[in-house]
């Protein structure tokens, strides 16, 4: 092994082990889902991928991911990350919007995590969601929740506004545009307690999410935490799992 290719793994042993895993206080609700619904092989499109930790962990899982965003810079970042991850072959990213973007393939599996409330055509991009999924493929989808406690305490508007969030969504108007776009809905969860959603939208969070990012104990802590907030206070994030049907006759 050159010094090179020593570089990139042990870059890519600290990514998988420090960035994204299971137990990674940022990442561990969506994970579970991706654990569940990508296997090897499978074609999978990450609409709005942003700096791509996401599209990266699914190309480790065997998966061959194309990730779609309308930011170059994030781009750039997802280009620079899969060279040095050795991914090339399982990744590849394009700078293209989630609505107008021309794909031009169907996907075995598509996520949409945290898009939805910024894009101002919506409908259309629900739409591209089912056009590019396969018969019989998996379509997973993460929004914040319209019942989120700070949300309804007027808490989030700075952090909405400086995010882009356009709207929030109820599981009700959720289910129901995916239905309409043709999709089946086949798993819903109502995630992320008023402690998890505190620390990702105040600056007070930030030192206690590094810790949480960086030792277990604490994501384990903290995760346990907020999911009694969760059931006390109810969620600040819904994500539903969605199917597209076979046409019928084939």
């Amino acid at each position: 092994m050159n010094s090179t290719e020593m570089v990139k793994s042990e870059f890519k042993d600290f990514f998988f082990k420090r960035i994204i895993n299971r137990k990674n206080f940022t990442y561990r609700v969506l994970i579970p889902f991706l654990d569940a619904y990508v296997a090897k092989n499978n074609r999978v499109l990450d609409m709005g991928c942003g700096e791509g930790n996401l599209s990266m962990y699914v190309a480790n899982k065997g998966a061959f991911v194309f990730g779609i965003d309308k930011s170059r810079k994030s781009i750039g970042e997802c280009m620079r990350k899969v060279i040095n991850l050795d991914l090339s072959q399982m990744a590849k990213f394009k700078v293209l919007d989630v609505v107008s973007g021309n794909i031009k393939r169907n996907f075995d599996l598509v996520i949409c995590f945290e898009v939805l409330e910024h894009v101002e055509n919506y409908k259309s991009a629900v739409r591209k969601i089912f056009d590019n999924t396969k018969e019989d493929g998996i379509a997973i989808i993460s929004t914040p929740s319209k019942n989120a406690p700070l949300y309804r305490l007027g808490l989030t508007k700075r952090e909405d506004k400086r995010s882009g969030h356009l709207r929030r969504y109820t599981m009700e108007e959720l289910t129901g545009l995916l239905k309409d776009a043709g999709l089946k809905i086949i798993e819903t969860r109502k995630t992320q307690g008023i402690f998890r959603n505190f620390l990702f939208y105040n600056r007070l969070g930030n030192l206690p999410l590094r810790l949480a990012n960086r030792f277990w104990i604490v994501s384990d802590i903290f995760t346990f935490i907020d999911n009694i907030t969760l059931k006390l206070f109810g969620e600040s994030q819904l994500i539903v799992v969605a199917q597209k049907p076979k046409i019928k006759g084939k």
